[in-house]
């Protein structure tokens, strides 16, 4: 065990593990009064961490089994509970019992979701996709919402049906089979730089027209529409396309290609 706290990779899990942490102190009021903005900002501090961590094992040479499943409990930790807790307190606790069924489904289905991918990971070949929304994101938009929300000034919230949606959207694309894109599928093409760039200026001109929340929320909420549109586009283009080769059977009737192409 000793070797595993000296590992530089699990330093950075760990520090997301604290942020994940002081998110629920912070959310729930225990040092004074809760303080919602500090505590999805916290959320956002675990992500980065969380990303550093994974870069530290490929430079460090230091990754490992235990590192792995570190990082997953890690990831309920901060990205589970922790926008659960910050849910709940921040917007659905009025609610009473459905509150509390909203901010455990959002768990629930986080942890469902690093299990399908924990037992995927060393059986199914690499993919540029991801399946369903990952946890991570999930909490991050939580945050980003909560974040938006306070820099607003407004100090309670008005329809906490709104949040309690929210959460039951992001707990459903978690365990979704909806393909989401990673960065591994960006192909640098003079059109997906365009598009990048557009994408990036229209990022800036929001977080200097607003706030650097809004911007947030508008990039994270961005990236959690993008699998259902981009699912419900291909199912379209693989409509048309079994269109048209019914009509070409249709055309033909049922020869071969074979003897399609001689007449």
């Amino acid at each position: 065990m000793i070797r595993h706290f000296l590992n530089p990779p699990n330093w950075f899990t760990s520090a997301s593990i604290f942020c994940g942490l002081y998110s629920i102190v912070l959310s729930t009021g225990v040092e004074g009064e809760p303080n919602h903005y500090h505590a999805a900002m916290m959320v956002l501090f675990a992500s980065v961490f969380d990303m550093l961590d994974g870069r530290v094992a490929r430079i460090t040479g230091r990754g490992s089994d235990f590192g792995v499943q570190l990082d997953s409990l890690a990831d309920v930790v901060s990205f589970g509970i922790a926008p659960a807790v910050l849910l709940y307190a921040w917007g659905i606790h009025s609610l009473g019992v459905w509150g509390l069924i909203g901010s455990f489904g959002f768990i629930l289905c986080g942890a469902f979701r690093l299990a399908r991918f924990n037992c995927g990971a060393d059986t199914e070949s690499p993919t540029n996709h991801s399946e369903g929304l990952t946890i991570t994101m999930a909490g991050g938009m939580v945050a980003a919402a909560v974040m938006a929300h306070a820099a607003s000034g407004r100090v309670g919230v008005e329809h906490p049906w709104n949040v309690w949606s929210l959460a039951i959207v992001l707990s459903l694309l978690m365990v979704s089979s909806i393909p989401y894109r990673t960065p591994k599928t960006l192909r640098l093409s003079r059109g997906t730089m365009i598009l990048s760039a557009l994408f990036w200026g229209m990022l800036l001109l929001i977080a200097v027209r607003y706030r650097v929340s809004t911007a947030f929320v508008f990039l994270l909420g961005s990236y959690v529409i993008s699998g259902p549109v981009e699912a419900i586009f291909s199912r379209k283009r693989v409509k048309l396309i079994d269109d048209q080769d019914l009509s070409l059977d249709d055309l033909f009737g049922h020869e071969t290609t074979d003897e399609v192409i001689e007449r």
